[in-house]
């Protein structure tokens, strides 16, 4: 045997292979209904010609590589090299027909919204994500940190590693009971939270279930303890959201792949919540969003190939193994989208309150991972990224309208976003205030990017030697605080997006980590009074004059014995209600405070809790009622009228 006819034959079987693998009559275009959980066959029970094509691709595939492999060992020798290279390169080709194959025969029912995102590009086949994760693979195994991780993942740990913003509004039902809401980040945009009222029941997460008290007649009444309908025993309640008689409770599932798992309940009855449905995707929760009925979820994925080969993944049979899943169908392979190495990134799906397992769309940005900011018409996720040998923070922008996700640009900027509320969209513009500590002192900066992530206004250079700390974007203007041994607040104008301009700042001591705008002249700062952080600063300032603030009052709170405060890194435990003229937190005891020009911050009430770890406790009201509500406990008091 010469080696022209050995690859005489290695042609004709590859030839043979190929047309195999390609898709003809009904395989070529499968509607929706040909795909089922756990690929159930379907037409009476037959095996359809699809997948009759792949099982004998791929033991074609395995008998050539057994009978090359004994050829060139007994004909060719010194040719052993190139032969091998050929099998690589037949594999590779067969895997990326397979791979097409699948594209042609994927029935989910996410929404093509682009090729693009930024410097992002959609997947143009389920090969191309296997090769961008198993680079990373290969990568990050060759590093102390690839030990690490593999240990860790082991043990499901990986996936937890990796406008005017009116923050806190009040509802009032149809027998107008005024009671208030969760403190959001956005007006219209409601987030979830540990605790939350309707303003007739307080419902709140409590060691794996949920507990429903009466508080229609102001003192706390019966309290139905309500367990999910979980899928083991070892499921956990993050968080939940009430509106409109419905409950949606949202779950960490932990079994051979992290789930963050839906359960959407009617709560006509509150104390018999009835299960409407619930919705599936695979990662670690994140975090979530409502607007009007429609949810959206964020969940940290990540995406392991279990070392099977090429040609083995891309075959039907085998994608759920590794491709991510929402409602349990894979991602569609055009709705990944690749621009670095890695093998985590984050799920975003929608869904209808009213039918969550009905996906609306679905989405997964291979990013790393990171945090999440929501307008009330766009999404923008962000990451650190070191890829330039310095650390920018990478911006992503994907606008949606009921559920619809559309893929936007992606940008950069030097730096890292140290505060949630560091980054604002209004009046179609993004507003985004980083640090960077690429030089020998940190230095912050504010840019304004258009609807296409261009940048139009920038300032740079602003507080060397500082950090910010905290942020606020009321209208034409953003107020923020940075931080090194005093407490600037500084007043910019953004009213012209292409020309921002400082205006002023204060010094003071100690430092706020959270602004709230009280009225139109004046910011409520709470943080801590000194650098040792045993001291709650609540701070007023007067901004009448932006060019000139003035610290009009402050408060300090000995919080020296405090185990945990919430506050300082989860807005949503903050209760400020300018309206309400009310201030609450928790720090070792429970902190309710009013604010007025001539007296100050006066305490109105102060609530001894059970547990010094205050992580959880939520301040909310009911007409003249508060109760402070969490850890299992809720304590009542009266507001004065």
């Amino acid at each position: 045997m010469t080696k022209k006819d050995l690859f005489d034959g290695l042609n004709y079987i590859d030839d043979q292979i190929i047309e195999e693998a390609q898709p003809t009559g009904e395989s070529a275009g499968y509607s929706d209904e040909i795909y089922v959980k756990n690929h159930e066959t379907h037409h009476g029970g037959k095996e359809d010609k699809s997948r009759k094509k792949h099982k004998k691709f791929a033991r074609a595939a395995k008998a050539l590589a057994t009978v090359a492999a004994v050829l060139v060992v007994a004909v060719l020798g010194t040719e052993v090299v190139r032969l091998n290279n050929r099998i690589d390169e037949l594999e590779t080709k067969t895997a990326n027909v397979i791979s097409q194959n699948n594209a042609q025969n994927n029935v989910y029912a996410g929404i093509k919204s682009g090729a693009k995102l930024g410097d992002y590009e959609a997947a143009s086949d389920y090969g191309k994500l296997y090769d961008v994760v198993k680079k990373a693979e290969a990568s990050i195994r060759d590093t102390a940190f690839g030990e690490l991780l593999e240990s860790a993942d082991a043990t499901g740990i990986v996936s937890d590693l990796s406008s005017t913003n009116k923050q806190e509004s009040k509802q009032e039902s149809a027998a107008n009971t005024e009671y208030s809401t969760t403190n959001v980040m956005t007006e219209g945009v409601d987030e979830s939270d540990v605790v939350k009222t309707d303003g007739k029941y307080i419902y709140m997460v409590e060691d794996g279930q949920i507990s429903i008290t009466d508080i229609s007649k102001g003192e706390p009444g019966e309290e139905t303890l309500f367990r999910p309908d979980f899928e083991v025993p070892s499921d956990t309640v993050e968080e939940l959201y009430i509106s409109d008689g419905k409950m949606l409770i949202i779950s960490n599932h932990a079994g051979d792949k992290d789930e963050t798992i839906c359960y959407s309940y009617d709560i006509a009855d509150p104390t018999k919540p009835v299960l409407i449905g619930k919705a599936r995707q695979d990662g670690f929760y994140n975090t979530s969003r409502k607007i009007g009925n429609t949810v959206y979820v964020f969940s940290d994925t990540y995406i392991k190939t279990s070392d099977m080969k090429k040609n083995v993944a891309l075959q039907e049979d085998n994608l759920e193994k590794w491709v991510p899943q929402v409602n349990g169908k894979v991602i569609s392979y055009d709705c990944f989208y690749i621009g670095e190495d890695t093998y985590s990134g984050t799920v975003i799906s929608s869904f209808d309150v009213d039918k969550p397992d009905k996906t609306i769309d679905a989405k997964c940005i291979m990013n790393n991972s990171g945090e999440v900011y929501v307008s009330s018409n766009a999404m923008y996720l962000y990451h650190s990224d070191w890829s330039a040998s310095r650390e920018l923070t990478k911006i992503s922008k994907i606008s949606f309208e009921d559920g619809v996700m559309k893929t936007g640009e992606t940008t950069s900027v030097n730096g890292y976003l140290n505060d949630k509320f560091a980054i604002n969209e209004q009046g179609g513009y993004l507003y985004v205030l980083p640090t960077s500590n690429t030089g020998s002192q940190p230095v912050n900066s504010l840019h304004v990017l258009d609807k296409d992530m261009k940048e139009v206004g920038v300032i740079n250079e602003i507080a060397r030697g500082e950090s910010i700390y905290a942020a606020r974007f009321v209208g034409k203007y953003v107020y923020f605080i940075t931080y090194r041994q005093t407490d600037p607040l500084f007043v910019a104008d953004i009213s012209d997006p292409t020309s921002p301009k400082l205006l002023g700042e204060l010094e003071v001591s100690g430092f706020s980590e959270y602004l709230h705008m009280w009225d139109d002249t004046h910011v409520l700062g709470i943080g801590y009074g000194d650098s040792q952080q045993s001291k709650i600063k609540l701070t007023m300032f007067d901004v009448s004059n932006p060019t000139k603030p003035v610290e009009v009052s402050q408060k300090l709170i000995d919080s020296s014995e405090s185990w945990s405060n919430e506050f300082v890194y989860n807005y949503k435990a903050i209760l400020a209600d300018p309206e309400k003229n009310l201030i609450g937190f928790a720090a070792n005891d429970y902190y309710l405070f009013s604010y007025d020009s001539e007296n100050g911050f006066s305490l109105l009430e102060q609530q001894a809790l059970t547990y010094k770890n205050t992580d959880g406790y939520r301040g909310i009201y009911k007409d003249n009622d508060f109760y402070v509500a969490g850890n299992g406990e809720i304590k009542h008091f009266k507001l004065a009228e």
